[in-house]
């Protein structure tokens, strides 16, 4: 897990490498372990490839980056980890390959060499890399199949710079910050999806799943082209065919050996791993395939084992079960204020609520006890229908459909789950506009009108193609944001089993009735963790996300730290303010109520505040 970057033009451009440079000394938490910039020279090209490094396979110098093939004929800079390598490499030694490492780095250059851009389908992994053929003089920018790693680029005709972050590159080019992606986020709690949109104007994000190919023109300008490797929709009616007469116990069998495998190429590293543990379903049903097999495994959690009104009793007992020994992070008010300034940081975009900032503690807490990988169940609500709207999305389904019977059946499953939640039906009720499509920002901040998103449902399509853009769109890419820059943050690698591509695609294959069934979402992982995890947490109706207690934290000291930060920041962003409101009422908003969208438009404020060069207009 590392950070890249770099530069290739078709002119002479003397501030390359310096930027190169200044982008590798920004990401410095990505890979803290090494750096290193290289500059070299074509025919009609002139290149320069960066990365930081965080030691996970193969800790020698030999699997350092920028990393050259034996033959001296491709160049490498690479982020994540392809799990499958041991495997790729085998194959590839006995088609002829020498390797003179043990790193996955390496098995990604020669398969290259072996099979071209046709080798990514082979990668069953997380991956950014720019990878440069000095034989055509061509740079290939690849992000992996859901984008869980990033990987932005910046094009002036002649000179494009890539980065694993926008920040460095927005910041040595000038580029302001994207005030749509910023409505957009306030208005829907979406910032990412499957598109080039970034934090940043100008600045574009590689679309999961997609390849860049660059080369000079003879004109002297560069020539980009954009493809698409990896068609998630097509892989998914296809295996949805080869499941069709699969009885519900078969296809739970395969959910589970699925899994299985996703975890095990998952525990592949030369270095102490961990797991993310809370009291919900996903890291549970983890925990509970490693249980007594990994005792060098630590779990994290953020909850305090003798809070009851947090997730910590719980993950208590889970510990007990499974033998994994937890450390539980319950902050102090100076531990909670600086760590959402570091959040903020690291992230170096808006968030939609303090989750953020617990996620980013628990994985401070793992780099701080030595732990560079963390096992997490990020994916899994996305791709078996685990959140509350697809009870309501299945409901209106049936319907439509006229099957009646099976619609009441939904509509008592619904009622069970709101019996057991009863306390949230009112915020449930207020996120429904979310869904109609009339969904719009109207606090205190006057930002352009974001793109009208329609993440509702329409019955007259298929569910299992609302549940698809979850993945690709409306859900998932914000959370991957959240993921890799907390993690990233700390020196942290997040490995996600769930989103293993085998898996991912089987479960998204699946029919709804396995997913969503009796008032239970993931209710083929329910089954497939039957005698894995503890009832009370497999067959939990409720569903909980970090526990913090916002309130608490404004009142001791995160309220007053905010409106310093506004007040520093009101020269820049007092125009963005509705005519007539002050920054201090942007903290009072916070500090009197409380809410989530109050907190999210202050935490708007200030990084738009940090990273504006002009005022407003």
């Amino acid at each position: 897990m590392c950070g890249i970057a770099g530069a290739i033009s078709s002119v002479w451009c003397e501030n390359a490498r310096k930027t190169v440079q200044e982008i590798v000394a920004s990401q410095y938490r990505r890979g803290p372990d090494h750096q290193a910039v290289e500059s070299f020279r074509g025919a009609r090209t002139q290149v320069t490839l960066g990365h930081n490094g965080l030691s996970i396979i193969d800790l020698s110098t030999q699997a350092n980056q920028p990393m050259w093939d034996a033959d001296h004929r491709c160049c490498l800079v690479y982020n994540g980890e392809v799990y499958n390598y041991i495997e790729l490499r085998a194959e590839l030694s006995r088609l002829g390959h020498r390797f003179f490492s043990r790193s996955d780095s390496e098995v990604i250059l020669e398969a290259f060499k072996q099979w071209g851009m046709d080798a990514l389908n082979r990668f069953n992994g997380m991956f950014a890399f720019a990878l440069y053929d000095t034989s055509t003089e061509t740079l290939y920018l690849v992000r992996d199949r859901f984008g869980i790693k990033p990987l932005f680029y910046y094009w002036n005709q002649n000179t494009l710079f890539f980065a694993s972050t926008g920040k460095a590159i927005a910041a040595c080019e000038g580029l302001e910050p994207n005030l749509d992606y910023a409505a957009r986020g306030l208005s829907y709690g979406i910032y990412d999806d499957d598109t080039d949109f970034s934090p940043y104007e100008g600045l574009k994000a590689l679309q999961p799943g997609h390849l860049l190919q660059i080369a000079a023109t003879r004109h002297g300008n560069l020539r980009l082209e954009l493809r698409c490797y990896y068609d998630l929709k097509t892989r998914v009616c296809m295996l949805r065919e080869t499941l069709s007469g699969k009885s519900p116990a078969e296809l739970t069998q395969l959910v589970k050996e699925r899994l299985e495998d996703a975890v095990a190429v998952r525990l592949r590293s030369d270095v102490p791993m961990g797991i993310s543990l809370s009291g919900g379903l996903d890291s549970a049903t983890l925990a509970g395939l490693l249980a007594h097999r990994h005792d060098d495994i630590v779990g994290f959690s953020f909850g305090n084992q003798n809070e009851p009104t947090s997730e910590g009793p719980l993950v208590k007992e889970l510990s007990d079960r499974t033998g994994i020994e937890v450390q539980f992070i319950w902050p102090q008010s100076a531990d909670f204020i600086q760590d959402f300034w570091d959040a903020l940081e690291a992230q170096d975009a808006p968030f939609a609520g303090p989750s953020i900032i617990a996620q980013y503690m628990v994985f401070k807490a793992a780099s701080a006890r030595g732990v560079k990988v963390l096992l997490g169940g990020q994916g899994a609500d996305e791709l078996f229908m685990g959140y509350r709207k697809f009870q309501l999305f299945r409901f209106l389904e049936l319907t439509h459909r006229r099957d009646y019977l099976g619609a009441l059946g939904a509509a008592l499953g619904m009622f069970s789950m709101i019996m057991s939640e009863s306390h949230k039906v009112l915020d449930y009720l207020k996120h429904l506009d979310r869904y109609r499509s009339r969904r719009r920002h109207s606090g205190v901040l006057r930002l352009p009108s974001s793109s009208r998103l329609s993440i509702g449902y329409d019955p007259y399509s298929p569910l299992s193609e609302r549940q698809l853009e979850d993945v690709t769109r409306f859900s998932l890419p914000t959370l991957l944001r959240y993921e890799d820059r907390n993690s990233m943050g700390n020196s942290v690698e997040s490995r996600l089993p769930f989103l293993d591509y085998r898996l991912a695609e089987l479960a998204l294959a699946l029919p709804s009735v396995v997913k969503v069934h009796k008032g239970y979402g993931k209710w083929i992982v329910r089954q497939a963790a039957d005698g894995l995890v503890l009832d009370r947490i497999r067959l939990a109706r409720y569903k909980r996300h970090f526990d913090v207690d916002l309130r608490h934290w404004i009142e001791n000291g995160l309220g007053e730290s905010i409106r310093a930060r506004l007040r520093e920041a009101a020269g820049k962003t007092r125009d963005l303010l509705v005519r007539g409101v002050e920054v201090d009422e942007v903290w009072s908003n916070v500090q009197l109520t409380g809410r989530s969208s109050a907190f999210a438009e202050a935490v708007t404020l200030i990084w738009l505040g940090n990273r504006l060069r002009c005022i407003s207009k």
